[in-house]
């Protein structure tokens, strides 16, 4: 930490925090140690769009281009993700490797006023944390003079986006500021030596959804082998069309978005995507007998991802290459591994809706 900030801090500790009546709005707030990695809550603007942003939604790091907007100000106040009412807390007692999230805005509390500095710090006004690209993503940690994971460029000479009516109306209602457009990521194709089949098959309601990865809606999670049974490989296929012989093979029934519950088969309900009885990186996908609450059958659907309790998530194993068994193959294998806070493609899933 440059000399300015390490004055600055025991100054800040005297003062109450004051909130600024204007910010900046619909900032970029780019990591100086990952660059072309932006601040953004989990799932970026698409959760903004969706309205998916609540309290305890995680802070992370996205690719710029999918990260959502922050409203930020030179000098001590809030951050606060553009047109919503959520700023950016690190709690009551934070700490070193402590973890970011946002929680409904309360101007001048503690957790939630922050100071940007002129040598780019985003320090916890009256504290000694500033925030801190960890390995695993933001985190509090103690301001340190000369930490290049402390620097965070906010981009205050980017144009700010055109206000979309797209945006969120429960949001808009609720922010004073203007409601920021929020496209979509732009996908990721992570298997980018497999052709694209530009026919996209979509779901039947009320007969199972097809989870797809991220970028590639012509490909699905799939049953391999073409049986359905207990310890049956799961992979990544493409999208049987509607009617074929193997379909049932790709549609399940996830649990509500935002809430934990198994992954069922929807054909056979009596089956379920395992983890295995100790959840770790490296553990094949597979189904397996349904047993009601056993946890490696938990599965916490954000909309984006497939999370564990403990803190591992469905994945495509990278490089993993065909499989050509029959009766049909597969073009990845899947996994357990633990949960990026980076927006990992190679653990982003989707439903079409």
């Amino acid at each position: 930490m440059l000399s300015s900030l390490v004055t600055l801090l025991p100054l800040l500790a005297l003062v109450s925090a004051t909130p600024i009546a204007k910010r900046d709005a619909s900032r970029l707030i780019e990591s100086g140690r990952n660059g072309g990695f932006c601040l953004s809550v989990e799932g970026g603007r698409a959760a903004v769009a969706a309205g998916k942003v609540t309290d305890g939604t995680p802070v992370v790091t996205l690719g710029c281009q999918a990260a959502s907007f922050w409203d930020i100000s030179r000098g001590s106040g809030s951050i606060v993700v553009s047109g919503t009412i959520y700023a950016f807390d690190i709690g009551l007692t934070p700490g070193n490797n402590g973890p970011v999230k946002v929680w409904t805005s309360y101007p001048t509390s503690t957790q939630q006023t922050w100071y940007l500095t002129d040598d780019n710090r985003i320090a916890q006004t009256g504290g000694f944390q500033c925030l801190d690209q960890g390995d695993n993503g933001p985190q509090t940690y103690e301001c340190t003079t000369g930490n290049t994971n402390q620097v965070w460029n906010v981009r205050f000479n980017d144009p700010p986006p055109t206000p979309s009516a797209s945006a969120s109306s429960s949001a808009s209602a609720s922010a004073s500021s203007t409601v920021p457009p929020v496209p979509l990521p732009t996908p990721t194709d992570i298997l980018p030596t497999v052709p694209k089949n530009p026919s996209i098959v979509k779901d039947i309601a009320g007969l199972g959804q097809r989870l797809r990865p991220l970028g590639r809606e012509d490909l699905c999670v799939t049953v391999a082998g073409g049986y359905a049974g207990i310890g049956a490989r799961v992979g990544i296929a493409g999208c049987f069309g509607n009617g074929d012989t193997f379909t049932d093979l790709q549609l399940f029934d996830l649990p509500a978005e935002g809430t934990a519950g198994p992954v069922r088969l929807h054909s056979q309900p009596q089956l379920c995507l395992d983890a295995g009885d100790n959840p770790a990186n490296g553990i094949g996908g597979k189904i397996w007998t349904c047993y009601e609450g056993l946890a490696q059958q938990q599965w916490l659907f954000s909309g984006s991802t497939l999370r564990t309790a403990n803190n591992q998530c469905f994945d495509v194993v990278k490089e993993s290459g065909p499989n050509n068994q029959k009766p049909y193959g597969t073009q990845a294998d899947t996994q357990t591994w633990e949960c990026s806070t980076n927006g990992d493609p190679y653990q982003s899933f989707h439903v079409l809706v």
